[in-house]
């Protein structure tokens, strides 16, 4: 059973508030229309975490707030929930701070956040809570990828991705099934079933989305010349299996965890003759799965 005591909720910064940090006036980079619509958007955003308050406040749940992209590892440790409040940006964000068991929860905030990767939408949240404290739910263990490189390494519950700062043409070397080849490409990515339904459909990966608990990784190289006969495009790693990639770039290369956007700042330098090992990791992520 949940022992729900101490919960952490994982907010995000809402369209709205990333322009009017960035910008003195919104109004003056947003054309009317879209300003309107991002106000929408923030308001609706803060009705659901309003209301998640007050319900949580309601069945006497105590709960923190941390505001997305901030975050710290200790901010998320001892929790008995942790609930990410916002959309995708906002699972990954909170994810990357959870390395242990602590569950979960995904909530999609308001209608036009990308929620691939929630569970629920707000709307949804108090059933769901007397669900949890009903002891009618499950987890479920999503798989992550693993990167190491040097003396670091990070893990990311969508995907890694090999690329040069500008995106123009990446050169490095790969190590898989005992095979080696040099190639050159747009960008390399390794996904898992979450991040399959994102940047890897996205990559010319239709119809291969795989379960987020598929304890598999998937690899493909986007963009490389025509005139390359390449032998390796894609390929699955499976528990035990590891991918070697040694960059081949004299600058700008670099290793992308998650997206590695304004709102995640896990983009490291990758210059030439650094290996990159990636694998499974054996940190999954536990996530609530409600019982309908």
């Amino acid at each position: 059973m949940m022992n729900i005591k101490n919960v952490l909720l994982a907010t995000k910064r809402t369209a709205l508030e990333y322009y009017r940090q960035k910008h003195d006036d919104p109004k003056g980079v947003l054309p009317s229309e879209l300003l309107a619509k991002k106000k929408l958007e923030h308001e609706e955003h803060y009705n659901s975490f309003n209301n998640i308050k007050k319900i949580l406040d309601k069945y006497h749940v105590s709960y923190q707030r941390i505001y997305m992209p901030y975050g710290a590892y200790e901010e998320y440790a001892g929790r008995d929930l942790v609930i990410s409040i916002g959309g995708d940006g906002t699972v990954l964000n909170a994810a990357h701070y959870i390395h242990d068991k602590t569950p979960l929860l995904t909530v999609k905030s308001e209608g036009n956040s990308v929620g691939a990767l929630c569970k629920i939408v707000a709307s949804q949240f108090e059933s769901t809570l007397i669900k949890l404290l009903d002891d009618k739910y499950s987890l479920e263990s999503w798989t992550r990828v693993e990167g190491k490189f040097g003396s670091k390494s990070d893990i990311a519950l969508n995907e890694i991705v090999v690329a040069r700062k500008d995106f123009k043409t990446a050169s490095y070397s790969m190590i898989f099934n005992e095979q080696c080849e040099e190639q050159r490409s747009s960008k390399i990515l390794i996904s898992t079933g979450a991040g399959s339904s994102g940047w890897y459909v996205n990559a010319g990966n239709m119809n291969q989305k795989f379960h987020p608990t598929s304890r598999e990784l998937r690899f493909t190289v986007s963009e490389s010349p025509v005139d390359r006969d390449y032998r390796m495009l894609h390929g699955h790693l499976y528990q035990g299996d590891t991918l070697e990639i040694t960059s081949l770039m004299d600058f700008d290369g670099c290793i992308l965890f998650d997206g590695g956007d304004d709102n995640n700042k896990r983009i490291y330098d990758f210059p030439i003759g650094k290996k990159l090992c990636v694998k499974i990791s054996d940190k999954p992520l536990s996530v609530v799965i409600p019982i309908i």
